[in-house]
C-alpha cells in the first residue's frame, strides 16, 4: 500500500454484441495505446453479471494522463465498437487514496465495484480503512487488487474496485467487508452496495 494518490475511471457500456468479441478488440486495439500513456497502472474490462453489457476500469497515477486516456478510449470505442455497443457509456471517476496488490500469485478473474454513501471527511475515514479494511482485504483468499477513493462527482460517496481470482472469493470477501463496516457505523453510516461486478475479459497491471 502507498499514500500516493492515483485516479480511476469506470465506464459502463450497454452491449449488443458478444462480450468476448469486445474484449478481443480492446485487447488488440485499445490496450496497447493505453499502456503507452504516462502513468498507466491498470486496466480491467469485464462482462456485467446477468448480461446486458460490459464495463471497464482504468487506473492512472497521473490525473492529466487519465483524462487524456479517457478521451482516447471514448474515441476508440466509438470508431471500433459501434456495432457492439449501445450508445455512450456511463462514466464514474474517483481519486484513489488506497491501492494495494496481493503478493501471492494468481489470475485476475473477477471484478467487483462497491459504492458507499454518507461518508464524512477523508481524514476521519482513512485511518480505519488502513487499520481494518486493508488487512482484511489482504487476508482474503483469491484477493488480487484494491483501488478505493472518493467519487469525484458526489460528495460523501466512495468507490471501491476489488479484483479477485473468481466470483466465489469475491462474494465471500464482500460479506466480510459488509460485516466489518457494520461494526463501524460512525465511519460507514450506510451499508455499501455492489454497483457492478463480472468476469474479467481483459486484465493488465503495470
Amino acid at each position: 500500500m502507498t499514500d500516493a494518490w492515483w485516479y480511476l475511471t469506470i465506464r459502463k457500456y450497454s452491449g449488443s454484441g458478444p462480450p468476448e468479441e469486445i474484449g478481443r478488440k480492446v485487447r488488440e486495439g485499445l490496450l496497447p495505446a493505453l499502456r503507452q500513456e504516462p502513468g498507466f497502472r491498470a486496466y480491467h474490462a469485464a462482462r456485467i453479471d446477468g448480461g446486458g453489457g460490459v464495463f471497464s476500469v482504468t487506473v492512472f497515477d497521473n490525473h492529466d494522463a487519465m483524462m487524456a486516456a479517457n478521451t482516447r478510449a471514448l474515441d476508440w470505442a466509438g470508431a471500433n465498437l459501434g456495432n457492439l455497443l449501445k450508445g455512450p457509456p456511463e462514466v464514474t471517476m474517483a481519486d484513489v487514496k488506497v491501492h494495494l496488490d496481493a503478493e501471492r500469485p494468481g489470475r485476475d478473474g473477477y471484478v467487483m465495484i462497491r459504492a458507499t454513501e454518507g461518508l464524512g471527511p477523508s481524514a476521519g475515514v482513512l485511518p480505519t480503512v488502513r487499520d481494518r479494511l486493508v488487512p482484511l482485504s489482504l487476508a482474503q483468499p483469491g484477493f488480487r487488487h484494491l483501488y478505493t477513493g472518493r467519487d469525484e462527482a458526489q460528495e460523501g460517496h466512495s468507490i471501491a474496485v476489488s479484483v479477485f481470482t473468481n466470483r466465489d472469493t469475491a462474494t465471500a470477501a464482500h460479506a466480510q467487508v459488509v460485516a466489518l463496516m457494520a461494526q463501524h457505523r460512525d465511519i460507514w453510516p450506510k451499508p455499501t452496495r455492489i454497483v457492478l461486478a463480472g468476469e474479467v475479459l481483459v486484465a493488465v497491471v503495470a
